[in-house]
């Protein structure tokens, strides 16, 4: 389910008006009968969705403190929404605690509720999936990623005296970080709460007898997880997944992929089609909506982009055109337009270029603005600005982040995505890609014996 949006009435509400300035307001049709104050306490000045329900079903959305004026006298019910605050790269989510709920509003008396925001933890971050031994995933907050340099994050999860390998990242509607541990063949679920306290022991851990990398959800809040050595994507009903708890080995799946290229990277588009990303062969598979919708057993995909640029596919990203973007451990980032993905015969990728000096790209994902980050098996994150992507020049990042820890980048997810982006249920597309390739297509490694996140290539 969609959050409400900052200053955004929340549409969902059978009747809703929304009220987003301190004041007082006439929101009745009897004025001057019955007040009601709502006060909204929130770090976020007007970050407030607090719904007032009263009799005759009649409902109000108040971002901010203000006097309700004009209300039939009876019983109200004041609920706290979640909303997404406003944020140029990655926006936090705010949750808040109703007090004096349910309050009965009589004529000539002025009565009061009281709503408290507070960020939810782990939120307004991107957090990056680590290989290494000193943390599991760390946290960087928007004024971070707006300046880049060498950042040494106070948002850390899990410490390790072994290696660990996070290779994908993913969050639930709920805010809870899931991650894939390659070699070590786990998936670990971390809480809110566990990330705002650095928690090392998972909530839920997954044994597997295969490789996870990719993983994600799709907008029924179902599980997808692409596993390398069994060439498989498995997809774990929604119901399961909130039952799950503690550890446990190999749960059984709604539904099986059968994906040949040695899947990694996995994103769904506006349509709900699923996106596969392939190591193995220059292939990127596509599972459409609706073979996901009415399959059972083990299917097969049903689309798929083939290049020699899409050597090593890793990770997977759609902007808010629709286009589809991938980078790949041979340092390639590569670009399809929405145009190509609809189109019975897509043809080599509008773009593809070996992007920065040193990189093997893996995971990929679009901030609020814009921006294309890349995990980039180093200590760095490359940013990549929309005039890069549209002048088709991607030979220096806009701007790097270095992880002060040294650990190797892999997995990268935002908390929260970018609203307008697909999984989200609201969507607006606009603009496009026309840039050309730049240096040759890589040699394809069918069989070289290579493994993700072993490449080095340079």
């Amino acid at each position: 389910m969609e959050l409400p949006k900052f200053a955004r009435p929340a549409a969902a509400l059978l009747v809703a008006l929304s009220i987003t300035a301190c004041g007082n307001r006439e929101v009745g049709t009897n004025p001057g009968t019955a007040e009601l104050e709502v006060i909204v306490n929130s770090p976020i000045a007007g970050a407030g969705a607090v719904s007032i329900q009263g009799p005759s079903a009649h409902t109000v959305i108040v971002s901010a403190t203000d006097t309700l004026r004009g209300l039939l006298p009876g019983q109200y019910v004041a609920q706290a929404n979640k909303v997404v605050a406003a944020d140029s790269l990655v926006s936090p989510v705010l949750v808040g605690v109703v007090t004096g709920s349910p309050v009965t509003v009589e004529v000539g008396q002025m009565n009061s509720v009281t709503s408290t925001y507070s960020i939810r933890p782990g939120s307004g971050r991107l957090w990056v999936g680590k290989w290494g031994s000193v943390h599991l995933a760390e946290g960087f907050t928007s004024a971070q990623l707006a300046r880049g340099g060498t950042i040494s994050t106070v948002d850390t999860i899990g410490t390790a005296a072994a290696a660990l390998t996070i290779a994908g990242t993913a969050f639930d509607s709920a805010g809870n970080l899931w991650v894939t541990d390659y070699i070590n063949q786990r998936i670990l679920k971390f809480t809110t709460a566990q990330l705002a306290s650095g928690e090392s022991t998972p909530t839920v851990m997954i044994l597997t007898s295969k490789e996870p990398w990719g993983i994600a959800f799709d907008a029924q809040g179902n599980l997808w997880v692409g596993y390398y050595n069994g060439n498989k994507v498995l997809e774990y009903a929604a119901s399961d997944v909130g039952s799950w708890s503690g550890a446990f080995t190999d749960p059984t799946p709604m539904l099986t992929i059968d994906s040949p290229n040695g899947p990694l990277g996995l994103a769904f588009d506006q349509n709900g089609s699923l996106w596969i990303a392939g190591f193995d062969v220059p292939v990127t598979y596509k599972v459409s909506s609706s073979a996901i919708a009415g399959g059972s057993g083990t299917i097969n995909p049903t689309d798929s982009l083939v290049s020699p640029f899409l050597d090593h596919g890793s990770g997977l990203a759609f902007d808010r055109a629709g286009n589809l973007w991938e980078g790949t451990e041979a340092g390639y980032i590569v670009g399809y337009a929405s145009a190509q993905l609809g189109a019975s015969s897509h043809g080599a990728p509008t773009f593809a270029q070996q992007a920065g000096s040193s990189f093997s790209f893996d995971a990929v994902a679009f901030d609020n603005s814009g921006n294309l980050w890349a995990a980039t098996e180093s200590p760095d994150l490359a940013l990549f600005s929309p005039a890069q992507l549209t002048s088709g020049d991607l030979s220096v990042p806009a701007r790097t982040l270095t992880v002060g820890s040294g650990e190797r980048t892999f997995g990268l997810a935002f908390n929260t995505h970018d609203g307008a982006l697909p999984i989200s249920p609201a969507f607006g597309f606009s603009g496009g890609m026309s840039a050309p390739h730049r240096v040759a297509p890589p040699p394809v490694h069918i069989g070289d014996g290579s493994r993700p996140g072993m490449l080095r290539h340079r």
